[in-house]
């Protein structure tokens, strides 16, 4: 089965030294961490008899079906068709909860790699990518409090690159959307 995904990444991860930069062209292995800006993940009756399902919005931003497929202490594991987590928030319910919302979905920073994927009974998070495409966030940042950017969302933009440089591209501070295809072999707990 192959999948493509569009998945956020955050210069951060790469400067953490929890990846190298990305190319274009090249196979990756990795986790998909998940969250939503608002609590819009939650017990939905819609969801019960629907397939699992990942429907493409904006940038990494996706409307999905699926359930509650894991539940720990501080986070759980969403299946959309395919698993991901989200750390830090509790599960809206027992594992078979049909939910459906919104999601920005991301490569793990190190939460998953690190930490829970030793955790007992954790399943297996971490899939095979090729990496299609790679754009960079080049929406102007304005501020917004003294000393505090965001991105101007009314103004977005990205520039196609071959490759992410975490440490020169927007100072540093660049937001990278890749897209990538999800490869034929078995989800793992280690990279």
């Amino acid at each position: 089965m192959t999948e493509q995904l569009r998945v956020g990444l955050d210069a951060w991860v790469i400067q953490d030294g929890n990846y190298g930069d990305f190319m274009q062209g090249r196979r990756y292995a990795f986790a998909l961490e998940f969250w939503s800006p608002a609590p819009i993940v939650v017990r939905h009756p819609d969801a019960v008899n629907a397939p699992p399902s990942m429907t493409w919005l904006r940038g990494s931003t996706y409307a999905v079906k699926g359930k509650v497929s894991f539940v720990a202490d501080g986070w759980w594991v969403l299946d959309a068709g395919i698993l991901m987590y989200l750390d830090h928030t509790p599960a809206p319910g027992p594992v078979g909860t049909p939910v459906r919302g919104e999601i920005s979905v991301s490569i793990d920073h190190f939460a998953y790699f690190e930490s829970l994927a030793r955790q007992a009974g954790a399943p297996p998070l971490i899939y095979d990518w090729h990496v299609e495409a790679i754009e960079l966030d080049t929406t102007p940042l304005v501020e917004t409090k003294p000393k505090y950017f965001e991105r101007d969302l009314t103004r977005q933009s990205w520039k196609a690159t071959r490759h992410t440089e975490a440490w020169k591209d927007s100072g540093g501070h660049a937001a990278y959307l890749l897209t990538c295809t999800r490869l034929p072999t078995e989800p793992r707990h280690k990279r």
